[in-house]
């Protein structure tokens, strides 16, 4: 996994583009926690609906990822990503590690726009 601040977006869609992945983004719900990131992420990635509220079945469909996208390897775009770690350090752990296992997907973290002010 690969963690950036937001404003670094642009930069890994064309890396990623250029490269010939496919992209897909995704955002972590505003008062979202395992379950519902955890709904979110197999929604961009196209996984089966199980593996929408079941870890274990989020697990291997991430093996087949590479056949739901015709072939391609995938990059995932995950916005406020730091948000889940920021309200549940747990799930950002589990779903981290989940992601981290898939052989053909690259995921960015995408943080908090830093702020160019001194405090």
């Amino acid at each position: 996994m690969i963690i950036l601040p937001a404003e670094r977006l642009g930069d890994a869609e064309a890396h990623f583009a250029q490269a010939g992945y496919a992209l897909t983004t995704v955002t972590t719900p505003a008062a979202g926690g395992l379950r519902e990131t955890q709904a979110q992420l197999a929604h961009a990635l196209r996984l089966p609906d199980p593996a929408a509220t079941n870890l274990d079945a989020m697990a291997d469909s991430l093996r087949d990822l590479r056949d739901l996208w015709g072939g391609q390897e995938v990059a995932l775009l995950w916005q406020e990503a730091g948000q889940l770690a920021e309200n549940d350090g747990r799930a950002w752990w589990i779903l981290s590690e989940i992601l981290d296992d898939a052989e053909a997907l690259a995921v960015v973290a995408l943080g908090a726009t830093r702020s160019s002010e001194q405090p």
